[in-house]
Formats: structure tokens, sequence, C-alpha cells
């Protein structure tokens, strides 16, 4: 008995010891943005260990190069960013991280922009302009139809740096892609036409009036469901930005950016453009204000309090607040914050 007893010891042993080898195996993933963790993880699973640099309720423009992010990219196999010219912080640490495997060219650095259709490119660069994005608008997270390039783009990485597991995050994605699209248009107007042909359409601007359409005696409306179905209410309405970081969000769901409270990208609002903002706000009926939550409150506040327009505190980005632990919740959080700002909910 003594002797079984050793020998069930060694083999509780040393499964444990596998298990252990087996999560020391995983590949590290370092993200810029909670956003792409969110969508890596929906592609990996247990197969990373995934995290990210800036938090969700940070401004993605300035995040201090803390020697404990550094930390994270020096032990990274894969580093996810954007590609744009948000992150001008990322260099800084890259250099003080000195992983060979995750610099600029390496197989081990992903950009996600590639694929994406980058609105908001400025015609002229001017400081006088504000903090102009050379590239474009690069916020393009918040369209979920956005999610598909991405996720492709950070498959194409993790097939370099783990192709032992290839098939299995192939097959993951396009399980994700299809969650996106099923989320947006739901499952009945899906599988009849299509998530691509869907996501053209929106696109274009030309979706709702295609859907109009009847076929075999039912309009095409009738299938809509999803969170296009969840925003209608709230489709074609004006709406006060406080930046430039709702773009991509405002053209999927129809809302209409009237002004922003910022004078110009990047530059607070000045007395004059405040009263200017007003003027606008009163003249034009706008109820609802989007506000990333990590600008500051006391402008906002004060239009809001001097118009009765209801400014909407967003987090952008994913795990900034309880109710957002990934990306689907962060979409759901939006559209039902304004539905209710509406009135609709």
């Amino acid at each position: 008995m003594k002797t079984a007893g050793k020998f069930l010891v060694m083999l509780l042993a040393l499964a444990g010891f596998v298990t252990h080898t087996r999560a020391d195996d995983r590949i590290k993933v370092v993200t810029t943005f909670s956003d792409f963790a969110s969508i890596t993880r929906e592609i990996t699973g247990d197969l990373a260990e995934v995290e990210y640099l800036s938090h969700g309720d940070q401004d993605p423009h300035f995040v201090p190069p803390k020697p404990s992010l550094a930390l994270k990219l020096k032990k990274a196999d894969m580093l996810v960013s954007t590609g744009l010219d948000l992150e001008m912080w990322l260099a800084t640490l890259q250099d003080k991280a000195r992983n060979s495997r995750i610099m600029d060219g390496a197989n081990g650095f992903i950009t996600v922009s590639p694929g994406i259709e980058i609105l908001q490119k400025p015609e002229t660069l001017s400081r006088t302009e504000g903090d102009v994005h050379i590239m474009g608008n690069p916020h393009f997270h918040t369209s979920p139809l956005n999610w598909e390039p991405i996720s492709e783009n950070i498959l194409t990485g993790l097939v370099r740096v783990d192709p032992k597991n290839a098939e299995t995050y192939r097959a993951n994605q396009k399980l994700f892609v299809e969650k996106m699209y099923v989320a947006m248009f739901g499952r009945e107007l899906v599988d009849f036409m299509g998530g691509e042909q869907l996501a053209d359409l929106l696109r274009s601007g030309s979706l709702i009036e295609f859907l109009d359409k009847e076929y075999q005696g039912k309009r095409l409306s009738e299938m809509l469901g999803g969170w296009v179905r969840e925003s209608l209410p709230f489709r074609g309405m004006k709406v006060i930005a406080y930046h430039k970081n709702w773009a991509y969000f405002t053209r999927d769901f129809g809302l209409h950016v009237a002004g922003y409270i910022e004078s110009k990208p990047g530059i607070p609002p000045t007395p004059k453009h405040v009263e200017q903002t007003i003027r606008l706000i009163n003249t034009e009926r706008i109820d609802v204000m989007l506000v990333a939550s990590y600008f500051e409150k006391r402008k906002p506040t004060a239009i809001s309090e001097k118009t009765g327009i209801k400014a909407l505190f967003l987090p952008l980005s994913v795990e900034a607040v309880p109710e957002v632990p990934d990306c689907f919740s962060l979409i759901d959080y939006w559209i039902g914050q304004i539905n209710e700002a509406v009135g609709t909910e």
C-alpha cells in the first residue's frame, strides 16, 4: 500500500508539473488597448496570456511609459497596436523593453489598421488645426464592422508566432466574426443575406432603405435584429461630441455629429466656443452629448446645465467600467445609454 501510495503521489505531482508547464508554454500577447485584448482573447481562448498597456479609462493618446509596462513588453511574444499615429508613446516602451520579437518589422509586431477604411483623413497638416492625426481617425474600434479586419490582422500575427495552434486560431476567428455579424444584424437576417453583404450596405448608408423592400410578402426589415434594430430609435439624430473619437460608431448607427465641445482636436474649449456650442444646441434642439469618460467633465456639465442636453460620459474602451468586460458588452452599453437618454428604454 505504501508503495502504491508513493506511486500515486508521484503521478499527481507529475500531472501538476505538466499542467504548470502547459500554462508556461502559452504565448504572451500584449495589446496597446483593452479593446484589442478583448478581440485577441476571442481568438486565442486559453492558448495565450493576453494583457494590455492602456486601461479603458485612460486617454489613449497619453500613456506614461512606466517601467511596469516595459516589463510586460519584455516578456511578450507578440505586440498588437493600432498602426496609425495614436500610440506615439509606444516606441519609447519598445525601446525600454529591448525585446527584438516585438520591434517594428518583427514577426511579433502586429498592426490592426490594414484593411480598414480610415475616416477623417486631413486635407492639410497644420498645428493651427489642433492635434490632428495625420493618418486619419484612429478610433476605429468603435465600429463593430471594423472588428473583422482587426481580428484578421491579429490572426495573422498569431499564426506567425504560434503556428502549431494555427487551425484553432483560424476557427475561433471565424466564429468571432460570425458572432459580431449576428450581434449587429440578428441571426435571421444574417442567415438570409450573409454578414458581409449587410456590412457593405451599412457602410454605404443604404441598409435601412434596402431593408424596406419586400421578399415573398414580407419586409426584409422584419428580419432585422441586433444592435442595428436596437439603434433605430436614435438613427438620424443629431448629437454633440466632445472629441472626434465617435466617428466610426456614428457612421454605423446613423448619428450625425453637429459639433464638438473641443475648439479643435486636442484643444480645450474656449469660452467663445462654449457659447457657440450652446447656441448650436438650442437652435438645432440637440438632446444628447457623447463624451468619452476620460475627458474633463466640467465644461460638458456646464453646457448640459445651461441647455438641458443630456451629457453621456461613456467608456470608450473595454474594462473602463465593470459593466463592459468585453467588446460586445461595450456596444451594448453605448446603445443602451443613448436609448435611455432619448427616452426609448
